[in-house]
């Protein structure tokens, strides 16, 4: 990494702002772990009950190194064990964010995987006490709670499709565990207000700005190619002339399918490393003296049918993520 994008990455989020939250989220912890030890610490019994060849309960080291099928079998034991209680919308709260951490796991990189089995951890014996007391009863607690809930689920959700760097990983995860401190005490509203609100603007920005930097690093890569393969100076191809030459593997190819009613499909495929929704991006292609335009939605694979008429096409590149 450069020292512009170490620099960036220490930017990433705020230190200081991550420090001051420790101390509001350190100072609610021993009351949640009060009322999680009087009411139901023996209800964790079995989701903490020692792993398979170790005679130790579960701790969260031991629950980060779970294999995929024993974190989900622990995971349902935990739903149900909420299920026992009576208080039926607060079940379905806690139910449906474990079901979406069972969902969300297997899809993340193997640290990103560890963190948030570890935040998991932390909450979990929160979880089955907002079961049991409903986020403590209160109309007003009980719509910050379920918030705070759908940021966390929002947060996970936007980082598990950014690739971060050493730095910035380290700082988003001590957040998301100044959140999980701040809704394990049953700080909801600082939880939203302070945490979520501010995490979810800085991912979200960053994201935008990846991309951005990933498409510039794709475009580059493409002019290269079709200079080093048909000698344009600009990214452009001539169709059909050109197709031939770029069906060869490249940062941009030709594919040819043959469809259903007999007929072949052309398409052009796009190589963009590090960018999880290709779908994000449209190619445009600007016909030459003839004039005109057509614009078309890259699919899943980078790919999108070459459905113009013969000529000379200019071709670009546009970030416009689905709406």
């Amino acid at each position: 990494m450069s020292g512009d994008q170490a620099g960036a990455a220490e930017q990433f989020f705020d230190g200081a702002f991550l420090e001051e939250l420790e101390g509001l989220a350190n100072a609610g912890e021993g009351r949640a772990q009060a009322l999680a030890e009087v009411d139901l610490h023996a209800r964790l019994g079995d989701f903490l009950a020692p792993p398979q060849g170790s005679h130790v309960p579960l701790d969260a080291v031991a629950f980060q190194d779970l294999p995929e099928t024993v974190f989900r079998s622990r995971t349902d034991i935990l739903i149900e064990t909420c299920r026992e209680s009576p208080r039926r919308g607060a079940v379905e709260d806690v139910q449906n964010f474990v079901v979406f951490i069972q969902a969300l796991i297997p899809t993340l990189a193997a640290d990103s995987t560890r963190e948030i089995k570890r935040a998991f951890f932390r909450l979990a014996p929160t979880l089955l006490h907002i079961a049991y007391h409903d986020f403590s009863g209160h109309e007003g607690e009980r719509e910050e709670g379920r918030e705070a809930l759908q940021n966390l689920e929002n947060i996970l959700l936007e980082i598990s499709s950014v690739r971060l760097a050493p730095t910035e990983a380290d700082l988003v995860f001590r957040s998301i565990d100044q959140m999980a401190a701040l809704i394990d005490s049953g700080s909801y509203a600082l939880a939203n207000q302070l945490v979520s609100t501010r995490l979810l603007s800085l991912i979200r920005k960053n994201k935008v700005t990846r991309a951005l930097y990933r498409l510039m690093e794709v475009e580059v890569n493409v002019q290269r190619y079709l200079k080093e393969r048909l000698g344009y100076a600009t990214p452009q191809i001539r169709i059909p002339e050109d197709l031939v030459a770029l069906e060869e593997y490249g940062p941009i190819r030709v594919l040819h399918e043959e469809a259903a009613d007999g007929k072949t499909k052309t398409y052009l495929q796009f190589q963009l490393p590090e960018l999880p929704l290709l779908r994000d991006f449209v190619l445009t292609l600007v016909r030459g003296e003839e004039g005109g335009s057509h614009e078309a939605r890259l699919d899943n694979l980078g790919c999108v049918a070459l459905e113009v008429p013969p000529g000379t096409y200019r071709m670009g590149l546009v970030y416009q993520p689905e709406v």
